[in-house]
């Protein structure tokens, strides 16, 4: 997590140090879900704070993000 002006900037998954640009650039590349870039990456697969801002980066294409999003899990992705 970085500072910005506006307060925070969230730009990766902090236990795999994998910024969501590089994510979303192979998740688009390979045309692959959350699931399984998790899987390949590893990120989401630890404390699982990077979940909702990949959900959200793979809908929108945002990669920095100036706000908490609520916590989510991998589980309830799978098999959707």
């Amino acid at each position: 997590m970085t500072t910005s002006s506006t307060g925070i900037a969230i730009d990766r998954c902090y236990c795999e140090a994998k910024p969501f640009d590089y994510l979303i650039d192979i998740a688009q590349r390979e045309r692959i879900d959350l699931c399984e870039l998790a899987h390949r990456e590893g990120c989401g697969t630890h404390c699982g704070w990077c979940v909702a801002y990949l959900r959200r980066a793979l809908q929108t294409g945002e990669n920095v993000f100036h706000e908490l999003l609520p916590k989510e899990s991998l589980d309830h992705l799978k098999g959707s």
